[in-house]
């Protein structure tokens, strides 16, 4: 029950209270008097609840008050620090240190500066007792994203801009299908981020169609004075759904593999799209059947499992994992072998 009670009194604290009692506490270790009515104008509440917050200073906090009923003013008794010990579990220490290593994914972003300081603050706030060592715990907890591009900062923060700001932007970018810089007029609609790398989903007046754009791609940016509209039927989960991964340029197809015994107990393991639907077969494999917009993506994710995933549906992709197979192996199949 005290468990269930000092987790209900952590929950109740707002960041508003948080704030002015920090503000209260500050005041007062600089050797100033408080009245409540000081904390009520500064803060614009009522009186009572500026009594409530500096009742919540001595009596939660601890802070060392005494009210002089003759000057209706507050003082402390004795020095104390700013804010009250905190009590951190090692499981929270771990995830702060978890934090820090996702923090790589917003490398080359308008957030990094932010979250850093952020970051910085929450273990200032730690007890003296506490003490985090990353280099201990990296002997432990390993975050790997994989190969990831870096954004241009400043790109990123000009994309940012014409997406708040609701601005068309003409933008210089290098297409990785076509191997092409071509000039693009956008209106951003949504920013997001796909196995650690950044995109931007945006309506191209070149296309007449919302088109996914990596942010590392885009060259130059500039935002028009023109402004935009997001339509109320967009939605960005319905408009990412149906893809495997990024690609959504084709109506949604069924897509069926089998895979064999082995990789079957790693495919059970994992989600790999949310329309995904696994039966299993007496042998030890099992069969996946997806609905997906969009084949290049699927084709390359059922090749990396060799001749463990057999495509039997739909007849396109089957054909065309058969023909890049074999032409994988044309060179394995050669009398003598080339020199490196």
């Amino acid at each position: 029950m005290a468990r269930a009670t000092e987790a209900g009194r952590r929950a109740a604290i707002g960041r508003g209270l948080l704030r002015r009692a920090i503000w209260a506490a500050a005041r007062l270790r600089s050797g100033l008097s408080l009245k409540a009515t000081d904390l009520a104008r500064e803060f614009e509440v009522s009186l009572r609840t500026a009594y409530r917050d500096l009742d919540f200073l001595r009596d939660e906090w601890r802070v060392p008050l005494e009210f002089d009923r003759s000057e209706g003013t507050f003082r402390l008794t004795e020095p104390t620090s700013l804010i009250p010990p905190v009590t951190i579990s090692r499981g929270e220490v771990v995830a702060l240190v978890f934090a820090d290593k996702v923090l790589r994914q917003y490398r080359g972003t308008p957030f990094e500066p932010d979250l850093r300081s952020a970051l910085r603050k929450l273990q200032e706030l730690l007890p003296e007792e506490v003490s985090v060592v990353p280099e201990t715990l990296d002997s432990l907890l390993t975050l790997d994203v994989g190969p990831v591009y870096t954004p241009d900062p400043r790109i990123f923060a000009e994309v940012l801009s014409a997406l708040r700001l609701r601005r068309t932007a003409l933008v210089r970018y290098r297409s990785l299908s076509s191997d092409r810089t071509t000039n693009r007029r956008i209106r951003p609609y949504h920013i997001f981020n796909h196995r650690g790398d950044w995109y931007l989903a945006a309506w191209d007046e070149r296309r007449a169609a919302v088109r996914d754009f990596a942010l590392h791609r885009i060259r130059r940016i500039t935002l028009t004075t023109e402004s935009y509209t997001i339509p109320k039927d967009f939605d960005f989960r319905p408009y990412a759904g149906d893809a495997f991964a990024i690609e959504k340029d084709e109506r949604p197809a069924t897509v069926v593999v089998r895979f064999g015994p082995r990789q079957a107990r790693w495919i059970r393991d994992r989600r790999w799209h949310r329309s995904q639907r696994i039966q299993d077969r007496l042998e030890g494999g099992c069969v996946v059947r997806l609905r997906v917009a969009g084949l290049v993506e699927v084709k390359r994710w059922v090749m990396q499992f060799g001749a463990e995933a057999e495509v039997l549906a739909p007849k396109r992709l089957r054909a065309e994992v058969a023909a890049s197979l074999a032409q994988a192996g044309a060179p394995y199949r050669t009398r003598k072998s080339s020199s490196p």
